[in-house]
């Protein structure tokens, strides 16, 4: 009896499993078919699934089909973002043995249309907000002329001047959502050293404007609105709090005084000659001469801190009693 009911349950459970398959088949047949669709879908309710854009303009006897920088189609109606460079690809069966010129007939998107590998394809570039109209004729093998006319709107190049700053920079940004609360708190301050400048730059939605008293760089004269930025040059270490070494005072004008910004300001020069930073009161300038005709002019921070920890010409006595900030202070300074 046990092995029958055993082989009852096994026979329904096949039967069971028959009876989905089809809807297993139908499942992957529709999954299959919403994939590789130009320019992805959005609901109607009238007509439900449809193309959020054709994928070119024309049909398969001439048709321009634009690219973007990964090889992607881009479906008409899609805007040219600023500096990018799209393809633009001339097919169809009608263009053998046919001449392709092409123009652009509007252009106020600052765009530049470039040569491609062959005379089918053409590269675009804009850098200005407006819009542009890339045309192509054709001149087919039996005289007649065909036009296509692909137009987009454009963006402008986006320029991130916090970028990459150089080594005489330090930058801060003021992150999205700040409002007029604290930049930043007094235990992660900007390490700053005298002379650089520090690039202050708005990423938040409102605007921000620097109140320092005098102390360290002048007052931000107005506002920075979202993406613009402030150089304040580190002139002077006026005002320090003798407990963390950071500027007093330093707040943002338009939020009020508890929208603060620490900022720690290191004097390299100073610290070349601090006889308290050694174990046996010597300092840079011991053994490399006073800073104005230092030997050491241009050192790297790399090439002070290895000499430190590897006790070259007894740097050693430095151990355990300067932070790298400092020394990246020592170092700018003897790069100036």
């Amino acid at each position: 009896m046990g092995h029958q009911n055993e082989r009852r349950e096994s026979s329904s459970r096949l039967r069971r499993l028959l009876a989905s398959a089809p809807l297993v088949v139908l499942a992957s047949i529709m999954v299959v078919s919403f994939q590789n669709c130009d320019g992805g879908f959005h609901y109607s309710a009238e007509s439900g699934l449809s193309s959020l854009g054709p994928s070119g303009v024309g049909d398969d006897t001439f048709k321009l089909t634009t690219f973007d920088n990964f090889n992607l189609v881009v479906p008409e109606g899609r805007q040219f973002l600023g500096g990018i460079e799209y393809k633009v690809e001339a097919s169809g069966s009608a263009l053998n043995g046919a001449t392709l010129m092409w123009a652009l007939p509007s252009n106020t998107g600052n765009c530049i249309l470039k040569s491609g590998t062959t005379p089918a394809v053409r590269f675009i570039q804009c850098d200005r907000s407006g819009s542009v109209r890339i045309q192509a004729t054709a001149i087919l093998a039996d005289g007649s002329t065909s036009v296509l006319s692909s137009e987009r709107t454009t963006g402008a190049v986006v320029v991130d001047n916090c970028s990459n700053p150089p080594s005489t920079r330090a930058t801060f940004r003021i992150v999205s959502g700040t409002g007029s609360n604290a930049w930043n708190t007094s235990v992660a301050p900007v390490v700053v050293f005298l002379g650089q400048t520090l690039r202050i730059c708005n990423d938040d939605s409102v605007p921000h404007q620097l109140t320092t008293g005098g102390n360290g760089c002048a007052n931000q004269a107005a506002p920075m609105a979202n993406g613009a930025f402030y150089d304040c040059t580190i002139a002077n270490r006026n005002n320090l709090d003798g407990a963390t070494g950071t500027f007093n005072g330093w707040f943002d004008t338009a939020a009020g005084a508890n929208a603060r910004f620490f900022v720690r300001p290191l004097d390299g020069q100073a610290l070349y000659s601090d006889t308290t930073k050694t174990s046996n009161g010597q300092s840079c300038a011991s053994c490399h001469n006073a800073f104005a005709n230092s030997t050491k002019r241009g050192s790297s921070f790399t090439a002070i801190k290895n000499a430190i920890t590897s006790n070259r010409g007894n740097m050693a006595i430095y151990n355990g009693r300067i932070t790298d900030d400092e020394i990246r202070a020592i170092a700018f300074a003897l790069s100036r």
